[in-house]
């Protein structure tokens, strides 16, 4: 029998979307303490919200506030030495979120900052720059650098164009790359010097994003995070806590340096240095929080005729509140056997979800760096690049492979006749997924690492010499990169229609597959030049749930 319509859906105050009709209502705004919160920056830690059972919550607006400090004690840490990775920001440091009601967990997002990362690829570059900058401490501004003086061209100065000189528009990320005004070229010793830089150019954060030491806590950045933003259980429904069991909201965080660690030896962490070029050797960098994080929270208290609605549905039928769970898993693509020269190496991922009805799935890469030959490559660029151990993202990336083949089987169908090999089809099927992606030149298509087409990201000094080496050239090149190249696959039939039952793709009883191929290279002669390590796949699927609340309790379904 089929009870996917024997729920009450129509109460219209628990959706998201403007009300059609006028109704009265208070609003109750609360700052909750934590019930309990423990960190280290060795372990990470945990932090449990308890939401008392009354009114609606306006879920879709909760957020999360803390500020994080380096340095566990009085005494220790530098004023003003760490921030935030660029396009993650404050995020970072959340591992898992998880929301509980009655002891049942709703919904569970793991890997919540990459994940993160990956849909901010669809938020629009002023939003991020205007919004997720001031929110996350984040670095998504951009400015457009416009090369002053050619080194070499006598003729038309700064329109000379080659993988060895540059002379177009080149664009800059503003906490990589510190500019002039005139000209926009980045500074050098006729311009303004940064005393604490050592070196002619500046690539130092603003102040504000910049943490603070144990001493000066409470006087850093405050990192605000809606839970919609990281969660889609939050962005969609109103919940109805009067009518709900106890519910709980657990974040989980990510562990910081060790006070010893050396920020070169660093492989993944949720803070980085002010100017990596200068941290070397640098130590001293475990983190921890200036106080308990606190979660502010909206009530809305509805006339009780409205109430009653909601309790005689309870009481009746149930209440149906559709939303969109995020399933995260793992896979590897090998390193390249011993034996020099390139290789394509293939691997085939069994992604599961039988029975459940997938909406979209997101596939973010990064090379393999613990492993034995990880290690060896650990340091390697690609043309300049930071494609493994990157010092302003870490892993809160999705690095492009150099010759990348993909292809996805669903329902025993292959979702593309020939296998996916042209980074602008993939970029197309990627955009269907929110309609557009807001990604930079070079960020997403390298051409596998081609020098002329990464010259789109600013790498010279004021001479539009081309060098992803020097102090005093631009860094955006380096950072930015092939560091944005997500795989995406859009199984909505309808993107506007939401969390609808039947608006995804309902898997039956032969499991997704994904298969993806990259070209690796050895070369036992110079092992800088190797890029054979294995890539670590995370696999994000997004698929439609079900919360059915009614005088049972609540459970989630995926009819």
């Amino acid at each position: 029998m089929d009870t996917t319509t024997s729920y009450v859906e129509e109460i219209d105050i628990l959706k998201p979307q403007q009300l059609a009709r006028a109704i009265d209502v208070e609003v109750e705004t609360n700052i909750l303490e934590p019930v309990a919160h423990q960190y280290t920056s060795r372990n990470g830690g945990v932090t449990r919200f308890v939401l008392p059972a009354k009114a609606v919550l306006d879920a879709p607006n909760a957020a999360l506030t803390f500020e994080i400090v380096n340095g566990e004690a009085s005494g220790e840490g530098t004023d003003r030495r760490l921030a935030f990775p660029l396009m993650t920001g404050g995020t970072a440091m959340i591992r898992r979120i998880t929301v509980r009601t009655g002891g049942q967990i709703i919904s569970q997002v793991d890997e919540a900052a990459l994940y993160n990362t990956v849909k901010s690829v669809f938020k629009s570059n002023a939003y991020k720059r205007n919004v997720l900058d001031v929110r996350h401490a984040s670095s998504n501004s951009q400015k457009l650098k416009i090369l002053q003086n050619q080194s070499g061209s006598a003729a038309i100065a700064g329109y000379t164009n080659g993988a060895g000189l540059v002379g177009y528009h080149q664009i800059s990320n503003d906490d990589i790359d510190q500019q002039n005004t005139w000209g926009n070229s980045i500074l050098t010793s006729a311009g303004p010097t940064v005393a604490n830089a050592g070196v002619e150019v500046s690539h130092l954060f603003q102040k504000n994003k910049l943490l603070r030491d144990f001493d000066n806590r409470g006087l850093g950045p405050e990192i605000t995070i809606r839970l919609g933003d990281i969660m889609p259980f939050f962005e969609s429904n109103q919940l109805p806590l009067l009518a709900m069991a106890q519910t709980e909201i657990v974040c989980e965080w990510h562990a910081g340096p060790t006070a010893a660690a050396r920020y070169d030896s660093i492989n993944h962490a949720p803070v980085i240095v002010n100017n990596a070029a200068l941290a070397g050797t640098t130590a001293g960098l475990n983190i921890g929080f200036a106080a308990p994080p606190t979660l502010q929270v909206d009530y809305i208290h509805y006339p009780e005729d409205e109430q009653m609605k909601i309790m005689n549905a309870v009481q009746g039928a149930g209440i149906r509140l559709n939303f969109s769970e995020v399933v995260t898993t793992f896979g590897v693509n090998p390193e390249k056997a011993a034996g020099d020269g390139t290789t394509a190496v293939t691997s085939n991922h069994i992604l599961g979800m039988a029975g459940k009805e997938v909406k979209k799935i997101y596939v973010a890469k990064n090379y393999d760096k613990l492993s034995t030959q990880g290690q060896v490559e650990r340091n390697n660029t690609q043309t300049g690049c930071q494609t493994h151990v990157n010092q302003y993202l870490w892993d809160n990336k999705s690095i492009q492979c150099p010759g990348e083949i993909y292809n996805f089987i669903v329902n025993n169908e292959r979702m593309y006749g020939i296998d996916i090999a042209n980074p602008s089809q993939a970029y197309n099927q990627l955009k269907q997924c929110e309609q557009i992606a807001h990604v930079l030149p070079a960020q997403f298509d390298t051409m596998d690492f081609d020098q002329n087409v990464l010259s789109l990201l600013n790498n010279t000094g004021e001479a539009g010499t081309v060098d992803n080496a020097a102090a005093d050239s631009g860094f955006s090149q380096r950072i930015l990169g092939g560091s944005m190249n997500v795989i995406g696959l859009n199984l909505d039939k309808y993107n506007e229609m939401g969390n609808a039952v039947g608006n995804g793709e309902r898997i039956g009883s032969a499991p997704i597959e994904f298969r993806f191929t990259c070209n690796k290279t050895r070369n036992a002669g110079t092992p800088a030049d190797e890029n054979s390590a294995a890539v670590n796949l995370t696999f994000f699927i997004e698929h439609r749930r079900s919360l059915i609340i009614d005088k049972m309790g609540a459970q989630v379904s995926d009819q």
